[in-house]
């Protein structure tokens, strides 16, 4: 059966409730205030401010943002200290996920969406119309980070909360092939694990690393 944005599958309305049910009691390992705050999203602050600064891009959409605290709130990573995110992007910014929940907006699009550390948590079945309506949202750019690896958290099934583990190259050619029904831009970023150290794999579409 073909899933769709008005049709998702079971496993993606049974994950939307489970993810209600986390973010208002934590995890094992997180209180409820630092469970899924989109604090991953600090990790690509600085390329992507060069990303909506060279194209002056004024509307963002967070697909998937967590709580989104960060676009509100300073944030420390590593050694520095970011200002909310909003205003080191200068962007007007709109959240959306189901699990906090942040509606979906409607007859809306944006100069960027961006998707971080989400597509590991839509089942295999879903990806199509969640990537597809990625691009849909986009005027102009889509920027994607995607874990190709599992996850320490686990759902309340005890299943690992990583439902979708592919390689970087499976999602390259996954991504890239709806990407070309799109006339846009992307950029993603494959986050992987090797020999205990995280690195990345990075293409664009459209577009290069390399101009930002």
């Amino acid at each position: 059966m073909i899933y769709t944005k008005e049709n998702p599958s079971p496993e993606y309305n049974k994950l939307i409730k489970d993810y209600k049910i986390i973010h208002e009691t934590g995890t094992r390992d997180q209180s409820p205030k630092d469970t899924y705050n989109g604090s991953s999203t600090i990790k690509f602050a600085e390329i992507l401010k060069k990303v909506i600064t060279k194209n002056n891009y004024r509307s963002l959409l967070d697909y998937g943002s967590g709580k989104g605290d960060a676009y509100h709130t300073k944030t420390i990573f590593i050694d520095k200290t970011y200002p909310p995110l909003k205003d080191f992007w200068n962007i007007d910014p709109t959240l959306f996920d189901p699990g906090v929940p942040y509606p979906k907006p409607k007859n809306s699009k944006f100069d960027i969406v961006i998707s971080i550390d989400v597509l590991e948590h839509i089942p295999y079945q879903d990806l199509n119309w969640v990537i597809s309506e990625m691009f849909e949202f986009s005027k102009e750019m889509v920027f994607i980070n995607v874990a190709c690896y599992e996850a320490k958290s686990k759902l309340p099934n005890g299943k690992n909360a990583h439902v979708s583990v592919f390689d970087e190259m499976w999602w390259c050619g996954f991504i890239s092939a709806i990407a070309s029904n799109h006339n846009k831009k992307a950029l993603v970023a494959c986050t992987r694990i090797k020999n205990k150290k995280v690195n990345y794999l990075f293409f664009g579409i459209n577009d290069d690393f390399k101009n930002y």
